[in-house]
């Protein structure tokens, strides 16, 4: 009965949009993008080192990154047997096989999210949310891409939909699965690590009476996964660190620029043979003295950064053509007439670029607003909120990409199916009042005012 009562018709509605969205990252990777080049970049780094530390438990040395995407590519290229004859067939077929996960992945994604925005707001506005998440380009393109950004995403709001799903049902086992799950998406990337501690802060608001129980469950369960790379890098490189490291990387680039590791080690005077402590020690003094030197410098430079990060469409990068933005500056500079605006849609891939900047902003500002209408129920809000804040303020510090920004984008469309929701409220209302009270007519209120 119980399975039976799970198939409502809103959650049958809900899988319909998860299978679709499922079809349509299907298609990507196995129709429309089925040969990507990953002979460089992090792909190609995240391969050879996953393979490394899954089949042999080490690596060729210490590596910065959190594991869990490591072993999740590396996993894969373990179980997938190889011939020597026919590595280019398995090479492929590893990544084919990482590319359908990860958008299985994707799409539980949408699921996620449903469940929250249900639990949030209403079943349409699950139903609607999950709908924009499963048709985004941007989140279609991604799932076809060997980064971390999916795995990451999966954990992330599958930890967020079991605490807000159970927000007036948690028990300490419960809160202790969420800090798990949670501690997978900190095992995939560093940069969340300290975002637990704002659950711990809003667990004191809505569970007052039982939030040392709750809290200590979530945050024992959380730091005992994450300690696990700690306890590894510890044994086998004898070195302390906590999920990951490159922060101080990451403050550099974010001061000076995004650079490429060579072009960094020239910057700061330093090799890659050098050790790690000379290593921060060398990025610490640069960034001293870029820092004192002009501090309102540097932080014109964070906020241009960030500013850029938020305005840029992740994902338009896919598309190595000219740039569409570059090409409306040209445009509005040199020409501004109708037939030269006509030409910028002839360029390559400028309808795709277009809906992944439709998306892009729609979801923005639809997701401005809706936080704003929403902000009476910030108790309840608050861990959303909080992740738009924390991300936020995180990479006005350290270097901004708009991939870095990425994980916002289905909170920006959970709120941005409020703000529909109330448009469409709004219109609604209207419409009655109108069918109520005919032109030439006045409601007794306004006429008492006219009295």
């Amino acid at each position: 009965m119980k399975a039976l009562n799970f198939l409502n018709k809103y959650n049958r509605q809900a899988l319909s949009i998860a299978i679709i969205a499922l079809l349509l990252r299907l298609l990507f990777i196995l129709v429309i993008d089925t040969s990507p080049d990953y002979s460089g970049g992090d792909t190609n780094w995240y391969m050879q080192y996953g393979r490394a530390l899954v089949t042999t438990g080490t690596t060729a040395g210490p590596v910065q990154t959190p594991p869990l995407y490591l072993v999740f590519v590396g996993s894969i290229q373990a179980i997938v047997p190889s011939h020597p004859d026919s590595g280019e067939y398995y090479i492929y077929t590893e990544m084919q096989i990482a590319r359908v996960l990860q958008a299985i992945m994707s799409a539980g994604l949408c699921l996620f999210v449903y469940s929250i925005a249900r639990s949030l707001f209403s079943e349409r506005a699950g139903l609607l949310a999950a709908g924009f998440l499963a048709v985004s380009p941007a989140l279609v393109i991604e799932s076809g891409l060997l980064l971390s950004e999916t795995l990451f995403l999966f954990f992330l709001f599958g930890g967020f939909a079991l605490y807000t799903h159970l927000q007036g049902q948690l028990t300490p086992w419960s809160a202790a699965s969420v800090g798990f799950i949670l501690g997978l998406a900190t095992l995939t990337r560093a940069v969340f690590l300290l975002f637990p501690c704002g659950l711990v802060v809003h667990l004191l608001l809505v569970q007052r009476e039982r939030w040392l129980r709750l809290s200590s469950a979530l945050v024992v369960s959380y730091c005992a996964l994450v300690s696990t790379w700690t306890i590894y890098n510890l044994v086998e490189w004898d070195r302390f660190i906590i999920a990951g490291e490159g922060l101080m990387s990451f403050l550099h680039q974010g001061a000076e620029g995004k650079a490429s590791p060579r072009e960094a080690d020239i910057a700061l005077d330093i090799s890659p043979e050098d050790d790690a402590e000379d290593r921060v020690n060398a990025i610490k003094t640069k960034l001293k003295d870029t820092i004192t030197n002009d501090p309102l410098g540097w932080v014109g430079h964070r906020v241009e950064e960030l500013t850029s990060a938020y305005l840029q469409p992740h994902n338009t990068v896919y598309f190595r053509s000219e740039s569409i933005k570059d090409n409306v500056e040209d445009w509005w500079q040199d020409d501004r007439s109708p037939g030269g605006l006509i030409d910028i849609t002839h360029s390559e891939a400028f309808w795709p670029k277009l809906a992944l900047y439709g998306f892009h902003f729609a979801g923005l500002i639809l997701g401005g607003v809706g936080m704003v209408l929403a902000r009476r129920e910030w108790r309840m809000l608050l861990p959303y909120y909080g992740l738009v804040l924390y991300f936020t303020g995180i990479h006005l510090i350290l270097l901004a990409l708009p991939r870095y920004l990425f994980p916002m984008v289905p909170v920006w469309w959970i709120f941005a199916t409020f703000a529909l929701m109330h448009i469409w409220r709004w219109q609604h209302d209207k419409r009655q009042a109108t069918v109520d009270d005919p032109p030439g007519t006045t409601t007794p209120a306004l006429h008492k005012m006219q009295e």
